[in-house]
């Protein structure tokens, strides 16, 4: 599946993919979702995998509300693109590194939370809205264990606190921190590093996936119910409706 708004590069054995869509702050349709699994899953001669937001807004604002609101088949299409960008991130054998900025919420937290280098400008707003319209991140929160305990990833996602990239780094959610003002080439100097160390990278996801293999699926499987039963609550449509008109 491919989509306009996922942009594939492809140099110097670097794979880079752009989400392209920031007239709406890089919100994920559930299309987008999908060809966003596809092209991690592509590439088989690239040595890394960047993942990038265009525009100044930020990295991505997560899952695109405007679809998410028309419930029923939309919800669970969202649903499973979801499901299929864990798939293909948990199941590469690439490191994959992301590039983040500025707006990184919701689903935007999640790819983060799901790459296994994250670089960060120093105007990174790290977070998880979702609280403040009364729905709760389940996915988001499967996810975010892969990194931070349970009693946190909890915290993260009932507070709707903002994090700094400093603040990110501090949980493990973040690996550099750099300068909006040299972002571009402090990302590519700190990918062609990682890239030159590419087959050591490897090896050490390698022993991490030994010694603590992911159960993101098993997670997802248990909670993702519960973001139907948390869509279908009296008012919470409305209320997800009157927050984005404001």
């Amino acid at each position: 599946m491919t989509s306009e708004s996922i942009r594939i590069e492809e140099n110097d054995r670097i794979r880079r993919i752009v989400i392209d869509r920031p007239d709406k702050a890089n919100a994920l349709t559930a299309r987008m979702m999908h060809a966003l699994a596809d092209a991690v899953r592509g590439g088989s001669q690239a040595d890394v995998i960047l993942l990038e937001g265009q525009g100044e807004r930020g990295f991505s604002a997560g899952a695109d509300i405007a679809e998410f609101l028309r419930g029923g088949e939309r919800l669970q299409r969202q649903e499973e693109g979801l499901k299929d960008i864990v798939s293909a991130f948990v199941e590469s054998r690439r490191p994959i590194i992301a590039a983040i900025h500025g707006r990184t919420l919701g689903a935007g937290v999640l790819l983060a939370a799901l790459c296994d280098l994250v670089i960060a400008a120093d105007n990174l707003m790290f977070g998880l809205p979702e609280i403040r319209f009364n729905m709760y991140p389940v996915v988001v929160h499967a996810v975010l264990e892969e990194k931070i305990s349970p009693a946190l990833a909890f915290q993260l996602c009932a507070t709707g606190r903002l994090l700094s990239a400093i603040e990110a780094r501090a949980l493990g959610l973040v690996s550099d921190v750099v300068p909006l003002t040299k972002f571009a080439a402090e990302v590519a100097d700190r990918v062609r590093f990682y890239q030159k160390n590419a087959e050591a990278l490897t090896i050490g996801l390698r022993a991490l996936r030994t010694t603590r293999p992911s159960k993101v699926g098993e997670r997802i499987a248990r909670l993702a119910p519960l973001m139907h039963e948390n869509f279908s609550r009296p008012g919470v449509r409305e209320t997800i409706a009157h927050y984005f008109k404001g």
